[in-house]
C-alpha cells in the first residue's frame, strides 16, 4: 500500500503557481515573499511592494507603484508613475511613463513613446518626446497612427471603437467589449474578453482573455501568424 502511494505521489505532477494577479480594486501592499512574480490588469490603482520580485507587469494606466526590489519590471499601460529601490531590468512598452530607480544600472528597454526612466528623484527622457497619437486627415481622435506610436495599450473602460493605421509593434487590450480595426501588427495580445479585432497583417496574436473573436487576412513575415494564449471561447478566422 505505501508502495503504490508512493507511485502515486511521483507520478503526480507539479501545479505550476499562476503568481499574483491584480484585476480588481484600487491597490494594496504585496510582500513578494509570499509570490515573487505579479502582474497588474486594473488602472487608477496605489501599490507598494516588499521584499524581493522576480518579476512586476504593469498592464494598467495611471497606477502608482513603489518597489523596493525587481529583478524585471514591465509596463505595458501609459501614465503610470513607479519608484524603485533597485531594478535588474525595465521595459517599457506603453507611452507617457515616468520610472525612477535609486541604485544600480538596470538594462533599460524603451519601445514607447514620452517615456521618462532615470536614477534618483529627477528623470530624462530616455528618448526623443514623440508627438502624441495622430488624429487621420478628418480630426478622429479614435484613429491612432502607429508610425508615431508602435506600442499600443488598450485599458480604458470597454466599448472603445479604434483604427490604427501604419505597422505597430505591439497592442495588447486589457479591457473588454473594444472594437478595433488594425491595418498591421506584429503581435496582438488581448487579456480582457468579447473584443472583436479585425487585422490586416499580423504576426503572433495572444489570446489570454476569453470570449473575442479576431479575423486577418495574412501574416506579416509569414503566411499565417502564431496563435497562441490560455483563454477560453476565443475565435481567430482568417478572411481573404
Amino acid at each position: 500500500m505505501r508502495t503504490l502511494v508512493g507511485l502515486l505521489i511521483a507520478l503526480t505532477p507539479a501545479v505550476a503557481h499562476a503568481g499574483k494577479t491584480y484585476n480588481e480594486g484600487s491597490g494594496g501592499t504585496w510582500d513578494c515573499k509570499k509570490d515573487p512574480a505579479v502582474t497588474i490588469n486594473v488602472s487608477d490603482g496605489t501599490y507598494v511592494f516588499k521584499g524581493a520580485c522576480t518579476s512586476i507587469s504593469v498592464n494598467g494606466s495611471t497606477d502608482r507603484l513603489t518597489i523596493e526590489s525587481v529583478d524585471r519590471l514591465t509596463i505595458n499601460g501609459n501614465d503610470n508613475t513607479i519608484d524603485a529601490d533597485t531594478a535588474s531590468r525595465i521595459t517599457v512598452n506603453g507611452n507617457a511613463n515616468k520610472v525612477t530607480y535609486k541604485k544600480g544600472g538596470p538594462k533599460i528597454s524603451n519601445l514607447g513613446s514620452d517615456n521618462q526612466i532615470g536614477s534618483g528623484g529627477a528623470s530624462k527622457p530616455a528618448d526623443k518626446v514623440a508627438d502624441k497619437p495622430a488624429a487621420d486627415a478628418g480630426g478622429d481622435a479614435s484613429v491612432i497612427d502607429c508610425t508615431k506610436h508602435p506600442t499600443q495599450a488598450v485599458n480604458s473602460t470597454g466599448d472603445n471603437a479604434l483604427k490604427y493605421v501604419g505597422t505597430c509593434t505591439r497592442i495588447t487590450v486589457t479591457t473588454g467589449g473594444n472594437r478595433l480595426a488594425i491595418e498591421n501588427v506584429k503581435t496582438l495580445e488581448i487579456v480582457g474578453g468579447a473584443n472583436t479585432v479585425e487585422i490586416g497583417g499580423v504576426d503572433a496574436i495572444v489570446l489570454d482573455g476569453a470570449a473575442n473573436t479576431v479575423t486577418y487576412k495574412t501574416g506579416l513575415s509569414k503566411a499565417k501568424p502564431k496563435i497562441s494564449g490560455s483563454g477560453a471561447g476565443n475565435n481567430v478566422v482568417q478572411i481573404k
